[in-house]
């Protein structure tokens, strides 16, 4: 009677396992007591080698059937799902078999599912087959006390005598009970199947101390005895129902447990969704490291487009050289023309010394910047350092302190009562929710990203370590990039210095032209000096001719050669003024080594002498317009060659005066007066041509001060944007050392809550083991009862009493648990609901990112352009 809810428990589980099988006959009728005594007789004699076990090994028997039972269901539901699965991806294969890329991956998946769905039987074949060991086990065991059990009343009723010295006889025994009570209890058909004449209280169960000892008691009447026996059944029935029902909220919880095990599976599951999510978005960002190559490439495309520009700034300064020597080479007397040359060089070099002296401070604010950016950074690294320092000793300690706490309460709990192990392990509950509480709150005020759904600890924690290897990577893209502004300043110091080359030999160039300037000025004046002293001395022997002609006019009585004297007399110093062609073929001649000063094509045919081509053959320059300047100062120099012989010289090669060769002469001189205009003409077209030159080199020189400036615009964003990127690292950092922080404590605490859970565990299984203990001796009470005397049975009922307070108790822990249970499914929920909204704002981020992208690109498109 006692083993009867026990044995239905393992039939129940064994038909989750077998299939069930139809019953061909009709239901047992257990009201007919006869075929129930013979099936009995039967069940004992085919029982009777079965082996009985120990306790404890009942006790593993019955852990291991449920364990068992829970992993068959499981296992059930998996290879279900994993037959859907198999199913899927089957119809799929279907589907894409004219595919044959796509039939091929999807054929690799239909193998992979078989696979799976064949080490799920197997897994399911060999843990069923466990489960039937096991409860086969159990069954001999039962079978095999019961027997027993059985064999033992027998031989008790053989060995007993009358029923009258008990109280309780056979006839009212059988009168009294009722037929489901016969049907359910083999032992009492058996004692009423017995000779009811013989007693209870014969034998050596007489003596004290007797393992077969029965107490005697008290004749009772029929009534009384029925209602005894009725008050007894009554509460033995009450102690079981209290059973059955906490035995039905056991299972309902270990049926809940294995539900929270799936969903656990699941949450894996979709955790490794997420991972292969995470990783396919870590593929997506190497695919975009080509476009940041291509950037590279975009940039090298821009410093080849600067050293072309710095090539043509080459050319343009030699350029500018030339013309600066052919300006030297030019004419000495243009002192106005090289004036203004020399002013708006000067003006071109103080502008660009202004931009350089401008770019070199610019550069050395640059500079200064930089180098307290890196100040700032090593004195906040070095705080840093010494505030993970402070962090670190604060963890020890509190680590220390921890350990501390927890030696304490594990003491406490060994001292103290269940209770107060349970408000220890609220209490650290309570602690961990606010860990990880804490750590999501981190998560969210530092933006980190969560690349899958799991928002538990282990999820954060993945979380942060792939939010620190972002970190690590930007710290890494930071040092390029500052190693890349090094480069590009040395490279910008260098032009610099190449500028400030080319300005020291532009003012060496600019100094050696206003020496020449000097020197030309002073020959010019020297040249002034001369002509005004051979101007004097011609009037004065002007004014001497005209006195010789005054005294000589009172003697000559002829009017008309009075006057022809007297313009001869005014004629005279002109003519001795007046260059003539003589003069300047003495000087200079068909011997003359200077041939490359004439030019033999002028335009000049009316000189005194002949034509243009017979000057030109005879080598005599025919007009003073074919002589270059110095050929010019040579000849109108009085203190190497007179231009004319003097009146009254004995030069024999000195031609006479006379109208004739005057008016020769004053021609010859308007000739070379039309050839000097025309050749001053020139020389203006060639000054307009020079200008032109000049503006347009201007022109090429600001646009590339307009290039340099965009450059200066872009190097001055660009560096912004490195001290912003600096300030962002700062704050990485620190973000990092709070991360390792709350790793840290978070592991520590993982460590002691698992501690803890064991520890939970272990009384759980107490409670368990406690519980089906009682369940056995409140059966084992309940069948005593009905033989028991009054004080037995009084003490009987406090004992029923006790275990109902268990019971109670234990109903109290399975609420406890189902309450452990409720919070665990919130907490699934709420961090079912952090993972959506960390999703979202890893949403958002990839739109600013591309954002950004888009922002970078077209400023690279507006630099090419």
């Amino acid at each position: 009677m006692p083993d009867t809810p026990s044995s239905s428990r393992p039939y129940s589980a064994r038909k989750s396992v077998n299939a069930p099988s139809k019953r061909l006959s009709s239901p047992l009728n257990t009201r007919d007591e006869l075929l129930m005594s013979l099936m009995a007789s039967e069940a004992v004699i085919d029982s009777r080698d079965f082996p009985i076990l120990t306790a404890e090994e009942v006790e593993e028997l019955k852990k291991e059937h449920q364990v068992l039972t829970s992993r068959v269901e499981a296992l059930s539901k998996k290879l279900a799902l994993e037959t859907k699965i198999r199913d899927a991806a089957l119809n799929l294969s279907r589907v894409n078999a004219s595919h044959k890329q796509v039939s091929k991956q999807t054929a690799d998946q239909l193998a992979a599912a078989n696979t799976r769905v064949d080490n799920a039987q197997t897994e399911l074949w060999r843990v069923s087959d466990r489960l039937n060991d096991v409860h086969s086990r159990l069954m001999e065991h039962r079978a095999g006390v019961l027997s027993f059990s059985v064999r033992s009343m027998e031989k008790k009723m053989g060995a007993t005598g009358t029923a009258e010295d008990s109280g309780y006889d056979s006839s009212n025994r059988s009168t009294l009970l009722s037929p489901a009570t016969t049907a359910t209890s083999v032992s009492s058909s058996m004692m009423g199947l017995g000779s009811p004449s013989q007693a209870r209280f014969d034998g050596a169960h007489l003596f004290a101390g007797h393992a077969d000892t029965i107490v005697p008691k008290r004749k009772l009447s029929a009534e009384a005895a029925a209602a005894e026996i009725l008050a007894l059944e009554a509460k033995l029935k009450q102690a079981k129902d209290a059973l059955s029902s906490a035995s039905k909220k056991q299972v309902e919880m270990t049926r809940e447990l294995s539900m929270m095990r799936l969903e656990k599976q699941e949450v894996e599951t979709i955790m490794d969704m997420d991972l292969q999510a995470a990783q396919d978005t870590i593929a997506a960002l190497e695919s975009e490291l080509p476009k940041a190559q291509q950037l590279d490439g975009e940039m090298d495309t821009l410093r080849r487009e600067k050293e072309a520009w710095q090539r043509e700034k080459m050319a343009w300064q030699r350029e500018r050289d030339d013309l600066s020597q052919r300006e030297r080479e030019k004419d000495a007397k243009k002192d106005k023309e090289a004036e203004e040359w020399s002013r708006r060089l000067a003006d071109a070099e103080r502008r660009q010394g202004e931009r350089e002296t401008d770019t070199q401070r610019e550069l050395e604010e640059r500079d200064g910047e930089i180098q307290r950016l890196r100040d700032e950074m090593d004195a906040m690294r070095v705080g840093w350092e010494e505030e993970r320092q402070i962090w670190e000793d604060e963890k020890l300690e509190d680590l220390a302190r921890l350990q501390e706490e927890m030696d304490a309460a594990r003491r406490v709990s060994q001292s103290q009562s269940s209770s107060a192990a349970e408000r220890d392990r609220q209490r650290t509950n309570e602690e961990l929710e606010a860990g990880l509480l804490a750590v999501q709150v981190m998560v969210k005020t530092h933006g980190i990203v969560l690349f899958s759904r799991d928002s538990s600890l282990q999820g954060l924690l993945n979380a942060i370590g792939m939010h620190l290897d972002s970190v690590h990577t930007r710290l890494e893209a930071h040092a390029k990039a500052e190693a890349e502004w090094d480069t590009l300043r040395r490279r910008l110091e260098e032009d610099v210095r190449g500028g400030l080359d080319r300005r020291e030999a532009m003012a060496r160039e600019l100094e050696e032209a206003r020496k020449e300037r000097d020197v030309a000025r002073r020959e010019r004046e020297s040249a002034g000096f001369e002509g005004e002293k051979r101007g004097r001395g011609q009037s004065v022997s002007q004014q001497q001719h005209m006195r010789n002609l005054s005294s000589s006019e009172g003697v000559n009585g002829n009017g008309e050669s009075v006057d022809t004297a007297r313009i001869n007399a005014v004629l005279q110093p002109l003519w001795a003024v007046l260059p003539s062609p003589e003069a300047r073929a003495a000087k200079f001649g068909a011997g003359s080594s200077s041939s490359r000063t004439y030019r033999t094509g002028s335009p000049t045919p009316m000189s005194p002498g002949g034509s243009s081509s017979n000057t030109s053959s005879s080598g005599v320059v025919a007009s003073l317009s074919d002589l270059d300047v110095r050929s010019l100062k040579a000849l109108y120099d009085t203190r190497n060659t007179p231009s004319s012989p003097r009146p009254g010289s004995n030069n024999s090669n000195a031609a006479p005066f006379s109208i004739d060769a005057f008016a020769a002469r004053v021609q010859a001189l308007m000739a070379d007066d039309r050839a000097l205009i025309e050749r001053l003409v020139r020389f203006a077209q060639a000054h307009d041509l020079l200008k032109k030159n000049a503006e347009r080199a201007q022109k090429l020189a600001q646009d590339g001060t307009h290039a340099l400036e965009t450059y200066q615009k872009q190097v001055r964003t660009l560096e912004e944007r490195n001290q912003g990127m600096g300030g962002r690292v700062v704050a990485l950092q620190e973000e990092l050392q709070l991360l390792h922080d709350t790793i840290e404590r978070l592991t520590s605490e993982k460590h002691e809550l698992e501690a803890l859970a064991g520890e939970q565990a272990e009384t759980c299984r107490q409670l368990t083991e406690a519980n089906n203990t009682l369940s056995a001796r409140t059966l084992t009470l309940a069948e005593e009862a009905a033989a028991a005397p009054e004080m037995v049975r009084k003490i009987l009922e406090v004992q029923i009493g006790e275990l109902k307070t268990q019971i109670a108790a234990l109903e109290k822990t399975g609420a406890e648990m189902k309450k452990e249970l409720e919070d665990a499914r919130d907490e699934v929920d709420g961090m079912r609901s952090s993972e959506q909204s960390q999703r979202i704002a890893l949403l958002d981020e990839l739109n600013s990112m591309q954002t950004e992208n888009g922002t970078l690109r077209a400023q690279l498109r507006a630099l090419k352009k």
